[in-house]
Order: C-alpha cells, then structure tokens, then sequence
C-alpha cells in the first residue's frame, strides 16, 4: 500500500511549489509572447486558393460495385483498365514536373494592388518575400558559391523562351522546387475529383495562377489523349489531297483522250481507253479511301478530347490562409507554461519517476 500511495505526483505541493514561484512567470510569459510575436511577423503572409475538377470517366471499366470495392483497399480499378497511360491518379506528378512548372514561368501577372506586372517568374525572383532566416541562408550560401549569372552559357535544347528543362540555371531550378511545394494536386480515388491548390503571398496572383494551372492541366490532357488522332488527321490530309490531285490529272488525260480521238475504232485506241478509264476509277476509289479515314480521324479526335468539369473555380481569396499568428503565440505561450512548470515542480516529477 506504501508503495501505491508513492506513485502518483503530490498535486497540492506541485500547485504550491508553482504559487510560490510565480515570479518566474511574469519574466517567461512576456518574454516568450514577445519572441513569438517578433517571430511570426517575420513570416509573410500567404494566400491559397483551390480549384475542384471532374474529369471526364473513362470507357472499358469494370462495374461500379467491384471499383468500390477494390477503392476500400486502395486500388484503383478504373485507373488500371484505362487506355489512357495518364490517368487522374498520376495528376500530382504531372503537375510537380519541372517539365509542367517552367510552362508557368512566362505567364503574365498582375499584383493586387496593381503596381507590378510581369511574367511570374520574374514576381517570384523579385516580389517573393522571405523570413530572415531564410535571407541569411540564401546570402551565405551565395558567399560559398560561384554565381551562375556571371556566365553566359547558350543552351541547344531550350525553346523560344530561352528556357529548358535538359538546362536549368540555379536560380530556375529554386523556383522550380519553390513552386513544387506550393502548388498541391489531391486527386480522390473513389471519385477521380481533382483538387488544385495554390499557396502564393499576392491574392489576385494567387487566383490568377491557380486557375492558369487549371486551363494548362486541362490543354496537357487534350494535347496528350488527341495527339494520335491530330497525327492521322494531318497524315490522312496530305494523301487525301494528293490523291485528289492524282485523280485530277488522270481525269483531264481521259478527257483530252476522248476529245482527240473520237470516230476511231482502232482496237489500240480502244485499249488505252480503257486503262484510262480503269487508272482514273483507282485514283478515284483511292481518293475517297482516304477521304473516310479522314473523316473518321476528325471524329476519333472530338471522340478522345477530354471534358472537364469545374466544380469550384479559381476566385480571390479575401483574408489570407496563414500563417495564425494568434495561434502560434498561444501555442508558444501554453508550451512556455507547460515547461516552466515542469522545470520548477522537477522535485515531484523526480519522486515519481524512481518511486
């Protein structure tokens, strides 16, 4: 019974060690509400805004009782029975791609407050603010480190803009990996409902990219599940048209034929009207062939481009998504009671650990 009683904590001298040292109180508390207030105020604010999609569901999959019973053990079913090799599940990677994020870099943008317009890269590299830790780091990392912008080197594989992912300078590759972690993709598996989201310090900026995120997502899924079909549309155009010039052509050698020949019976001019005739109804039969697969080409490309549902569009957001400053600081203020404590009532914690 001895031995029961020792282990637990004497709560009335605990609350009495507390009284009689509350001193120490007053100093932690104020001290810790003004580091923590300094602190977070250094933290800028930030936007989010979302933006719901519904893509289109896709053909050959199984009944709807079997996905969902597979979608309880994490499978997806209807993604794996897909023709498609992107399927909605695959979004996330889509999106944090470097070959998906340098597309938005020549994006114009516009501040809300209307005194900066630029591509929003530049806004990244010249309006993004940082806490001071983070300046620091970035500044003595640029003392240990040569600066790439000194060297002007050309790049054989970048586009018109200058830029390519095979070749990416420093300063690209952190925005690049900036911009990996404040765009987010959530994709349901019961549902395939897309859900975009972008983390940005500006709100019409904010809205502005997440909803140019949205349109590029839906022009990469066209471009992907229609490029088969665009290739046989302009196959099947340049030999439909050369079929029909051939047909042409062998159609005004019959005609000239027939004009200066006419009263002959030659069994030899009859012959070679005869292959006219026999050559121009294969130009002919090869021309309209052509002209099916492509017509069929057109209505496989309206048949496989894609439709996507916006369930919630991108808008301004009003009051920004962080960081909770009051938060934080009760959080901070709760932690510093919590240890101060612990350290004043250590005696009673002692007891209990080698009771």
């Amino acid at each position: 019974m001895a031995e029961q009683q020792n282990n637990y904590i004497d709560f009335g001298a605990f609350f009495k060690t507390l009284w009689q040292r509350r001193k120490v109180f007053y100093w932690v508390l104020p001290v810790t509400f003004v580091l923590s207030c300094a602190f977070i105020l250094c933290v800028p604010r930030y936007y989010k805004v979302e933006v719901v999609l519904a893509p289109e569901a896709q053909s050959s999959t199984p009944s709807s009782s079997l996905m969902a019973l597979a979608s309880t053990f994490g499978f997806d079913i209807g993604s794996m029975t897909s023709r498609d090799a992107i399927y909605p599940l695959i979004y996330p990677d889509v999106i944090s791609s470097p070959n998906f994020i340098i597309r938005l870099f020549d994006i114009p943008i516009t501040t809300a407050d209307g005194e900066y317009s630029d591509t929003y890269y530049n806004y990244l590299v010249e309006k993004t603010k940082l806490p001071f830790w983070k300046r620091w780091k970035a500044k003595i990392k640029k003392m240990f480190s040569s600066d790439d912008s000194s060297v002007v080197v050309v790049n054989p594989a970048a586009q018109d803009d200058g830029r390519s992912v095979f070749w990416l300078t420093k300063k690209e590759k952190g925005v690049v990996t900036m911009l990996s972690e404040n765009i987010s993709c959530v994709v349901d598996k019961q549902t395939e409902v897309v859900t975009i989201s972008l983390i940005d310090q500006d709100p019409l900026v904010c809205a502005t990219m997440a909803d140019s995120i949205c349109g590029m997502l839906q022009s990469f899924m066209t471009t992907y599940r229609t490029q088969k079909a665009r290739v046989d549309i302009e196959y099947y155009s340049k030999v439909m048209n050369e079929a029909y010039r051939e047909y042409l052509d062998i159609s005004e050698k019959y005609i000239q034929y027939v004009d200066g020949h006419k009263g002959i019976q030659l069994e030899k001019y009859r012959i070679e009207l005869q292959n006219l005739e026999s050559e121009m109804q294969i130009k002919y039969s090869a021309y309209t062939t052509f002209q099916k697969q492509y017509m069929t080409s057109q209505a496989r490309l309206q048949e496989n481009t894609p439709v996507f549902t916006v369930i919630n569009s991108a808008s301004i957001p009003l009051r920004p998504y962080g960081p909770k400053r009051t938060i934080f600081v009760l959080v901070m203020l709760f932690l510093a009671t919590i240890v101060t404590s612990m350290i004043l009532g250590k005696d009673q914690l002692k007891s209990l650990l080698f009771s």
